[in-house]
């Protein structure tokens, strides 16, 4: 059978000491090592961390940048195609004008004689072998002389004469004969 005293024991209360730890160097030399290790690996982790975000923004940026300039590179490819194709109509254009003879050349050279800054209309241009009639009504009788001078001054007439200038209110009537030096095909 066994016995179970409930009764505290009487005896003499002694007290223990505690267990007082002792510490070595050794052991705070390697715990100071250890501290300073973890310390330059958190610092270590914390600069690769901060430069690794650093080159993401970088590689974003350029790959923006990159979308952008890829972008730009269509449409200039686009545009260098269209510049191929209004070169070419260009080219197709001034060979046309080259080769233009006649009548088309003749009614170049009156546009291009016109006054800009005047109300100056033709009603009637009549081509007979070197000889050419202009008929045609002008509001100030000013822009029928600089329509002759500008038509002189073309190099495409050997002479340019006032026939008959009519001068109402409203508007002038003229008639100008222009004598070509060389015979022009007509249509």
């Amino acid at each position: 059978m066994i016995r179970v005293n409930l009764l505290r024991d009487q005896t003499v209360r002694v007290r223990k000491t505690a267990a007082r730890p002792t510490v070595s160097r050794m052991g705070l030399v390697t715990v100071a090592i250890f501290l300073v290790f973890i310390g330059g690996m958190g610092s270590y982790w914390y600069s690769v961390s901060r430069e690794i975000g650093a080159l993401t923004q970088t590689r974003d940026r350029l790959r923006r940048e990159n979308d952008r300039l890829q972008g730009l590179k269509k449409e200039i490819e686009k545009y260098q195609s269209l510049k191929l194709i209004a070169q070419g109509r260009i080219e197709v254009i001034e060979k046309l004008k080259e080769f233009q003879t006649g009548p088309v050349s003749l009614m170049n050279h009156l546009i291009q004689s016109i006054p800009r800054d005047s109300s100056l209309w033709l009603t009637l241009v009549d081509q007979k072998a070197d000889r050419i009639a202009i008929r045609g009504y002008a509001f100030r009788n000013e822009a029928v002389a600089d329509f002759m001078t500008n038509l002189a001054a073309t190099g495409f007439f050997k002479s340019v004469d006032l026939e008959v200038l009519e001068s109402d209110k409203e508007a002038s009537k003229f008639s100008l004969i222009c004598i070509t030096p060389r015979k022009l095909p007509s249509e």
